[in-house]
């Protein structure tokens, strides 16, 4: 047999020796993490001399790419024994400024308090192999987030080479986040996950959210900018009792009789 077959044949063999986990979990789990937000403007450089075309100071005063930290929540629904819609939602806040456009923000410069929710529909491929398993998919988000004037900072407020007030720049940041669809969001994910003694499951999940408005928006912007990388970590309790008791009725009921007739045989291949 050439070595590309057996190659080939090995890594299918490992896959479906390799079981479903969607029956040992509950369908819950809680995230806590991190999130990375590029900001193309974040140099934070605010008057570099000559940088303008007409040789005037220029940059946009912004912060360098906020990290911000979430917490969140995801709820497994199964399609068959590898696939489930994994709908889940992060809950993060961010402080920005307005300048041409949103742009996060130093505490000192920063005007609106923005909370931000990421709703994500994505349909997910899981495998378990002993105690641990893994999964990988993607869908669709949303990003709800809307901007409140910060706490301190008087409505009327306007900085010394700004035009306009505090709460006018709250008005223009709502406005922009909501317009030209920038709260849509496609995303890839993958992670892995460990069954402990308990039952109760802990892992790692990655996932990147992309801003496939800057194809079409305006201002116009760098793609990545915008761009949400994640990593969570993740608990998930076992399976209750109950739905256990059910799984194991319901497979009693299609063989009621123990017997393995009809099950696949396996050969060797030589």
């Amino acid at each position: 047999m050439k070595r590309k077959t057996r190659i080939f044949l090995s890594f299918a063999i490992c896959i479906l020796a390799a079981r479903p986990s969607f029956a040992e979990y509950s369908r819950w789990s809680l995230l806590a993490g991190l999130d990375l937000i590029i900001n193309t403007d974040g140099e934070n450089l605010a008057a570099l001399p000559g940088m303008g075309d007409d040789g005037t100071p220029g940059g946009l005063d912004s912060g360098p790419s906020p990290i911000a930290t979430f917490v969140g929540a995801e709820y497994r629904l199964p399609v068959n024994s590898w696939l489930s819609f994994a709908p889940s939602g992060v809950l993060y806040a961010v402080q920005y400024r307005f300048e041409e456009r949103p742009l996060p923000t130093e505490i000192e410069n920063r005007t609106a308090y923005v909370p931000s929710l990421l709703l994500d529909i994505p349909l997910v491929a899981q495998w378990e192999n002993g105690r641990f398993s893994w999964f990988a998919g993607g869908g669709l988000g949303i990003l709800a987030r809307w901007a409140f004037l910060e706490p301190g900072v008087p409505a009327d407020a306007i900085n010394t080479d700004e035009t306009l007030t505090a709460s006018e720049q709250v008005s223009e940041i709502n406005g922009y986040n909501w317009a030209s669809a920038r709260w849509f969001y496609p995303t890839l994910q993958a992670g892995l996950k460990y069954r402990l003694e308990t039952g109760w499951g802990g892992g790692l999940a990655l996932r990147t959210a992309i801003p496939v408005f800057n194809l079409w928006s305006s201002p116009e912007v760098p793609f990545i900018d915008s761009l949400m990388i994640t990593a969570a970590l993740t608990i998930t309790p076992p399976a209750s009792s109950r739905k256990k008791g059910a799984d194991a009725s319901a497979e009693q009921k299609e063989n009621p009789s123990g017997s393995t007739e009809g099950a696949p045989e396996v050969f060797l291949i030589e």
